[in-house]
């Protein structure tokens, strides 16, 4: 997993995945594969920022409303698994139920630099680019057509979340803004193709997760600049935002709510940078967060995401190279099952997973 903050490996060099288009696979991406257990954090190669798997923070490695397209439609179950891969040319739609280990049934073809991404409650796909801006594809169907792309003035796009990303508003994280300056969270629509603020605290060095309610609250995960898990409320996702308290997480990840409104975060290293990867599940965070359940994940993860029913989570798993599906409560996740479908991501460190339709927030 990487972020666009800790920068690539010299031997990876540019982009992760990115922006799609229709329903045409690409080829892998010519970027040659990163060095084995390459941790490395700063700026990369080609100019933007990224976290490799097993990343560690740069000073630790020297020192040891309607929009034009209308109401969006609303799915009432899962119609599959989207899957991101760091160096792939390609984002993936898997069915629903992979357990068979099937291939991949459809894809978009990126542009480059993608980290995570995000579905709405709809099935509307919206893939960040660090350098592209945000674009979003119909909710038609799995890897359904580009509707348009978002230009994102502020920052070095790494996440995306909304409730209905065509008629409203969507949250944007941005792992460090223009010129390197502290990550922020910036606040975006379809309808104008731009960005209309960029919201910043100064207690967010990088932001890793961004979350939007239903209501239009916004959450930034991040670390500080001690690269100490921080998270983030922004009532009505406006003003420099509050710190939340009781927040326990090590390190950043991505940020989900449930149909509780229970926050669903993943934090990519527990306490001193050790593994395995957890997923902390909080109620309230609005800014005072109490821990309802702490549960280790298999491997090493940072961008995970709830199914539509609030029964499943998935995310991917970079050290033992897959994508999992966990049963989820608010009480704990249990690891069901794994799968590879033909993805390269031992080569290409699949990076996030999302269900389509997402949680209703």
């Amino acid at each position: 997993m990487r972020l666009f903050s800790a920068a690539l490996s010299t031997a990876v060099a540019a982009g992760l995945l990115a922006g799609c288009a229709g329903n045409s696979t690409g080829s892998n991406s010519s970027l040659p594969n990163p060095v084995a257990g390459a941790q490395t954090h700063g700026v990369g190669a080609a100019g933007f920022r990224g976290i490799p798997v097993s990343a560690v923070p740069e000073k630790f490695l020297r020192t040891h409303h309607r929009g034009l397209f209308g109401k969006a439609a609303t799915p009432a179950a899962i119609r599959g698994i989207y899957v991101s891969a760091f160096a792939a040319s390609v984002l993936w739609g898997f069915q629903k139920n992979d357990s068979g280990n099937a291939p991949s049934t459809c894809t978009v073809s990126p542009t480059s630099s993608v980290n995570s991404f995000g579905v709405d409650d709809s099935g509307t796909l919206m893939v960040p680019d660090a350098f592209s801006g945000i674009s979003v594809y119909s909710n038609s169907q799995m890897c359904g057509p580009l509707l348009g792309t978002i230009t994102d003035p502020y920052g070095q796009a790494a996440d995306a979340s909304s409730p209905d990303a065509i008629n409203g508003n969507i949250a944007v994280g941005n792992i460090v803004d223009n010129s390197g300056l502290p990550g922020s969270l910036s606040v975006c629509s379809l309808s104008s193709l731009t960005c209309s603020a960029n919201l910043t605290n100064p207690s967010i060095l990088e932001i890793g997760g961004v979350a939007m309610s239903s209501d239009g609250d916004c959450w930034a995960d991040g670390i500080n600049s001690a690269d100490v898990g921080v998270l983030v409320y922004y009532q009505g996702c406006t003003g420099s935002g509050v710190v939340a308290t009781g927040f326990s997480n090590g390190f950043y990840g991505s940020v989900d709510l449930d149909d509780k409104g229970n926050l669903v975060t993943v934090s990519l290293f527990g306490p001193s940078f050790s593994l395995p990867s957890t997923v902390n599940v909080y109620s309230g965070c609005n800014p005072a967060c109490t821990l309802l359940s702490s549960s280790n994940l298999a491997g090493e993860s940072i961008f995970g995401h709830m199914g539509r029913e609030n029964e499943r989570f998935v995310t991917t798993d970079l050290e033992n190279a897959s994508v999992e599906v966990y049963r989820y409560k608010s009480t704990g996740l249990t690891l069901m099952y794994s799968f590879t479908g033909g993805i390269p991501c031992a080569s290409d460190e699949c990076e996030a997973a999302a269900y389509s339709p997402s949680s209703k927030k």
